[in-house]
């Protein structure tokens, strides 16, 4: 049975095809016969029939000679504009609609079939201008001002000072749009280009209520909500984007997001920004965005990272090798790490090109007492004291320390009258310094000055536990001088 049926079908096909062709004929001989008794709206309801089935090469032969009996009117350019564009002639298609235009130049409708035909051939610029056209005719037009955002939208990928614009007209749409998930995903987009954190946030949240998965919309809330001072959900939804869709664009933002939480004393958090812009590409940030190496650098060296912090310095002084900061807190990290050794090299480099910082002579001092070179130790305390003439009341704890070194290594060695200025000076810094106190007694006592001595023994007395061994060597040395202290020793 099928092939019989087979053989059947084909002939009426073609004879479905043959009657179509022959009735076509009589509807072009009726146009034409229209067109000669001047019966054109009878003519062109005819090639309008024709357009309305995809015939434009047919209703352009009807629309033709209609024109060549000097019609003119807006509905035959406009037909005629029709036909062309159905032909893709693109250029001719325009020439009409522009006749029609000129005829009534606040037509809308005409307005838009020239923006689309521009579009297509991507010419953006005269297509915008043209919808532009359209939203000054009638300012609530939506399909204008979405089409007039979205070009903008376009180029801006080319240029970005075309995402202002369409921000603006986005703004403008959603006046009376509500529910166009594409158009909140493009505003997010432009919004965040523009750095309007705020209102990109909230279009892409609009987006991502009805489209959770859309990374693009991730991404961008990611990124608002860290400009915006929320660091969970910046991080939250940074942590659901893949590395691949991350470039180089997307260091600029993390550089920043970096920069804003290092400002709010968000140490931790700012490293994981920083931290994401060197994966992506660390060689570009090294020479693009050179500070953020100290940033880095320091960060660490506060949260205790010191290993980190000294390879972060290295890369910084790598091109600033003269920065004296980073020279002294990269011996500043060595300090902390005990390596006394490093200390001393690095700091001996800081003071070289900076010799008027107290802090440097401070570590450079205790550098040289964590390898017992106490001599060394003295001599930058000496140059300490002197650095801090003028602003002692700055560096009172730093310097009451500088007496007390300098007054026990004298007071060690023997010395017991070079001990006693240096540590009348240190309990200037602090008088109840037991410690202090009992040396420059004992001092007193050696070079025979009693009443300087019976002094500071009694002092001694007033700062001591009754029973340790401070109070008792006063106790002992005052009772041999004659005198009664009100307190025996308990043993």
């Amino acid at each position: 049975m099928k092939v019989p049926m087979k053989k059947t079908f084909i002939p009426i096909v073609l004879f479905v095809i043959f009657i179509g062709q022959m009735h076509a004929q009589d509807k072009v001989k009726t146009a034409e016969t229209a067109i000669k008794n001047k019966d054109y709206p009878t003519a062109m309801k005819i090639a309008q029939e024709f357009l309305d089935i995809d015939s434009a090469k047919t209703a352009l032969h009807i629309l033709i000679k209609i024109e060549s009996n000097n019609v003119v009117t807006k509905e035959l350019y406009e037909m005629i504009g029709d036909s062309y564009a159905k032909q893709k002639v693109v250029e001719l298609a325009l020439l009409n609609y522009e006749k029609v235009e000129a005829m009534d130049s606040l037509n809308k409708n005409i307005k838009f079939k020239i923006a689309e035909l521009l579009y297509k051939e991507q010419r953006y610029t005269d297509a915008v201008n043209k919808y532009l056209q359209i939203v000054s005719i009638d300012s609530a037009d939506t399909a204008a001002l979405y089409k007039t955002a979205n070009i903008f939208y376009l180029a801006g990928k080319a240029d970005k000072s075309n995402y202002a614009n369409s921000a603006i007209y986005f703004e403008k749409y959603f006046y009376y749009v509500k529910n166009n998930n594409d158009a909140y995903s493009k505003a997010a987009k432009t919004n965040i280009e523009i750095r309007n954190y705020q209102k990109a946030y909230d279009y892409a949240h609009f987006a991502a209520e009805k489209d959770k998965n859309n990374k693009d919309v991730v991404k961008i809330i990611a990124v608002a909500a860290a400009w915006l001072g929320k660091y969970e959900e910046s991080l939250s939804n940074y942590s659901n984007i893949e590395d691949s869709m991350l470039t180089k664009s997307d260091i600029k933002d993390f550089i920043g997001a970096g920069r804003n939480y290092e400002a709010a004393k968000k140490d931790s958090i700012a490293l994981i920004y920083y931290g994401k812009a060197f994966k992506i590409d660390s060689a570009y940030v090294d020479s693009t965005y050179k500070d953020v190496n100290w940033s880095v650098a320091i960060l660490n060296y506060k949260l205790g990272n010191f290993d980190i912090a000294i390879e972060f310095f290295d890369k910084f002084l790598a091109n600033k090798p003269n920065f004296e900061p980073a020279i002294r807190f990269k011996a500043f990290a060595y300090l902390q790490k005990k390596d006394y050794n490093k200390t001393r090299e690095y700091l001996l480099e800081a003071v070289a090109l900076n010799d008027s910082l107290v802090d440097s002579y401070y570590w450079l001092a205790q550098s040289y007492k964590g390898v017992d070179s106490l001599g060394r130790a003295a001599e930058v305390m000496e140059k300490m004291i002197s650095v801090c003439m003028g602003n002692e009341k700055l560096n009172e704890k730093k310097l009451g320390e500088a007496y007390e070194f300098l007054g026990q290594t004298a007071f060690e060695k023997k010395n017991y009258g070079g001990s006693i200025p240096y540590l009348a000076k240190a309990l200037s810094y602090k008088s109840d310094n037991l410690t202090v106190t009992f040396m420059l007694a004992n001092s007193y006592n050696m070079v025979k000055d009693t009443e300087n001595a019976k002094k500071y023994f009694y002092k001694v007395l007033n700062l001591a536990s009754d029973r340790s061994m401070e109070y008792e060597n006063a106790y002992k040395n005052l009772r041999a001088m004659g005198e009664l202290p009100p307190k025996p020793p308990r043993k």
